[in-house]
């Protein structure tokens, strides 16, 4: 993939590097292995979800329902005590709600904002009808995944590693990637050179979707309960990843590493502040900060300003 083609500068590989340096430097409990442990479980679920969103913005769109669409999952979990049916179930309403975000905006052209912001208004409402209030039973089974395999390696590095290989290979190594590009480069273009442009739009948010199950999937086994306002942060968090990671809410540029990179870089500034007992509602204050300075960064004929 092209440097053009993914927005990766050196800026965007550095900034985790130098927060990594800050830190390392500055607090001794960082280097800690339960904090690294830590670290590496928190950062799981952002990633998953934004190599969702990343999907999404390479048409050209962006999806506000990720966040709800995680809490689903997890109210669903908490409400089934059989696992297998409590995930299959949560991976296709997450799917589903994917396809109608995809048909609202390919199909009926309703602006992203506007059909992902009604979708995940309506999810909301459906989540404290499903579990009122968080709790529920999470099974066993589930929340052994999250923790630590008995190499010794945690289970969230696992979770990390198959969702990004599974990623770079679905967008560098096939023709579905390649379309995805192509759309959001020049939908027209695309259109004119045999690609459906709605399709690939109906198939991006669809795998957005998907992705936001499993990320809420592994929280809610993470947390070992289920809350109906679990994934809150992530909509925003999201987007943020992406656009820290050198994509273009315009779409048709971004990558899986660029993506990497926005949420180390979300993930080591939640983790400093935690370190430093900052208040955690800084978290969301300098997460709309970052977003703001990436879109404002970009030329404002690519952002269609």
């Amino acid at each position: 993939m092209t440097s053009t083609r993914s927005g990766l500068s050196p800026y965007i590989i550095g900034l985790p590097l130098l927060l990594a340096l800050v830190l390392l430097l500055s607090n001794g409990d960082f280097r800690q292995s339960q904090n690294l442990l830590n670290f590496s479980g928190q950062i799981t679920a952002l990633l998953i979800a934004a190599l969702g969103q990343l999907f999404a913005t390479l048409v050209g769109g962006i999806d506000l329902s990720v966040g709800s669409v995680m809490s689903l999952s997890s109210c669903l979990l908490a409400t089934h005590s059989d696992p297998l049916v409590g995930v299959a179930l949560a991976l296709c309403v997450g799917a589903l709600v994917g396809l109608v975000n995809g048909c609202g905006v390919a199909f009926g052209g309703v602006h992203p904002l506007i059909m992902t912001l009604a979708t995940a208004t309506f999810i909301d409402g459906l989540n404290h009808l499903v579990l009122p209030i968080p709790g529920g039973t999470v099974a066993p089974a589930l929340t052994a995944i999250t923790a630590v395999s008995e190499g010794g390696i945690p289970w969230s590095l696992l979770w990390c590693g198959a969702t990004i290989g599974g990623t770079a290979w679905l967008l560098g190594r096939t023709r579905f990637g390649l379309h995805l590009f192509a759309v959001g480069g020049h939908a027209h273009s695309a259109h004119l050179n045999g690609v459906n442009a709605r399709v690939m739009v109906l198939c991006a948010y669809a795998a957005c979707g998907l992705m936001a199950s499993v990320a809420g999937i592994y929280l809610t086994a993470r947390v070992s309960a289920g809350d109906p306002a679990l994934g809150a942060a992530f909509a925003l968090e999201s987007v943020a990843a992406v656009a820290l990671g050198g994509g273009q809410l315009t779409g048709g540029i971004g990558s899986v590493a660029g993506v990497v990179c926005g949420a180390l870089s979300l993930g080591l500034l939640t983790n400093g502040l935690n370190l430093f007992g900052v208040s955690p509602f800084m978290r969301g204050v300098l997460t709309g900060c970052l977003l703001l300075a990436a879109v404002s960064v970009q030329r404002r004929r690519t952002v269609g300003m």
